[in-house]
């Protein structure tokens, strides 16, 4: 069954959510210990999409959409909030 882009992108947001989960969790890590967290996330994200959508380009394509969002969300939260 294929799931619509609105349900992969809730799970990518729940995903990226447990991302900024882990990374605050780990704040002692080093640049490339985070990198490698980044990329984990990333694939697991792209394995998710590809699973509820069934096309490689619209699941890569969504994964790094919904990446870009949640990152600037983060910087806008951070900047206003913090």
């Amino acid at each position: 069954m294929k799931l619509t882009f609105g349900f992969v992108y809730c799970y990518q947001l729940l995903l990226w959510s447990g991302y900024s989960l882990v990374g605050w969790l780990s704040k002692k890590d080093s640049l490339i210990a985070k990198a490698i967290l980044l990329l984990v996330f990333f694939y697991l994200a792209y394995l998710i999409a590809y699973t509820c959508l069934k096309t490689k380009k619209a699941a890569f394509l969504i994964s790094l959409v919904t990446l870009i969002f949640f990152m600037l969300g983060k910087q806008v939260f951070l900047l206003l909030f913090v």
